[in-house]
């Protein structure tokens, strides 16, 4: 059976995007109970847990081992050829193909894009050795079934969200709307029926009515326990949101981990781009905290004469 995993992570900064991922497993039967374990023994879980702001060496070696061992049928050929990504648009190209020129083409003016997109960095970037993620997965699996067949993710950069926001969508309306973006891409590329784990997308509790982009005729809620949600969509098979999702399925912590990487990779990109500017400027999370205080702040004479647009800054929602 496949087991798909959807998580975001950046739902509350102040800067940088917001990431959906979702990871697809195969296994025979799925056994919550003994993944997570056998997951959580090898440091695979939560992504808040398992690596932060500065600590991102461990999240990069699995992010990028994940990619590796993934068989994703339309770039198999393509990913034996070139190997692991190398460069920052190389991942986001293999993690999301279309991404780049999606978000490229919202960019208002080629200055205010240059934040996002002149930096090129290598990788890996935070130190990170595929090696030992690649010994970990190997652990993981052992003498069982279990498979990885696809990784992607979806980005909302700050200006997408800003956009969205001022036509009246909040940014858990967006979240959702990656969420379905990314399963809908996992039936079309694997079919069958699925079993999709997300994460409790912020306040939201009823789903029903909101899984428009993904049901031909009906969505039939499912009994669940509490903190879940259920629910049975004609075509696809079972889609349950849960609270802490990433703590109790495997699945869902390997996205989050590879969609923390992702949104830290954007992040390091923005910061190393005004670093040309602000020599000495301290690199920042982004999230509400005093370093990206002081970021935005020190940065505001830069994006001031370098031309960059506001709203592709700073988010207002």
């Amino acid at each position: 059976m496949l087991v798909v995993g959807v998580d975001e992570n950046g739902l509350g900064p102040r800067l940088g995007p917001l990431v959906a991922t979702s990871v697809v497993l195969e296994t025979p039967e799925y056994r919550r109970a003994a993944l997570c374990g056998r997951g959580l023994d090898l440091g695979l879980t939560d992504s808040k847990e398992t690596g932060g702001f500065g600590r991102m060496s461990f999240i990069e070696s699995v992010a990028l081992a994940l990619l590796g061992w993934a068989e994703h049928p339309r770039r198999m050929e393509a990913s034996a050829q070139r190997g692991l990504p190398c460069s920052a648009d190389d991942l986001l190209d293999r993690l999301s193909p279309e991404s780049r020129v999606e978000l490229r083409a919202c960019c208002p003016d080629d200055q205010t894009a240059a934040q996002c997109w002149a930096v090129d960095l290598p990788l890996p970037a935070f130190g990170g050795d595929p090696a030992l993620g690649a010994t970990l997965l190997r652990k993981l699996v052992g003498r069982s079934k279990l498979r990885v067949v696809d990784v992607q993710s979806r980005l909302a950069c700050a200006g997408m969200l800003n956009a969205k926001h001022a036509a009246g969508h909040n940014k858990l309306t967006v979240d959702l709307e990656l969420f379905q973006e990314l399963i809908r891409t996992v039936r079309q590329l694997h079919g069958g029926s699925l079993l999709v784990i997300c994460g409790m997308v912020g306040g939201i509790r009823d789903y029903s009515s909101r899984l428009h982009r993904l049901h031909r005729d009906r969505v039939d809620t499912l009994r669940g326990r509490r903190g879940q949600r259920r629910y049975a969509v004609d075509g696809l098979g079972e889609i349950r949101f849960e609270v802490d999702a990433d703590a109790r399925h495997l699945p869902v912590a390997l996205a989050s981990i590879v969609g923390k990487y992702l949104r830290e990779i954007c992040m390091l990109r923005i910061g190393e781009f005004y670093r040309r500017d602000v020599p000495g400027l301290q690199l920042a999370s982004g999230y509400h905290d005093p370093i990206t205080s002081r970021f935005i702040e020190e940065t505001q004479p830069s994006r001031h004469h370098l031309g960059i647009v506001s709203d592709c800054f700073q988010r207002h929602g």
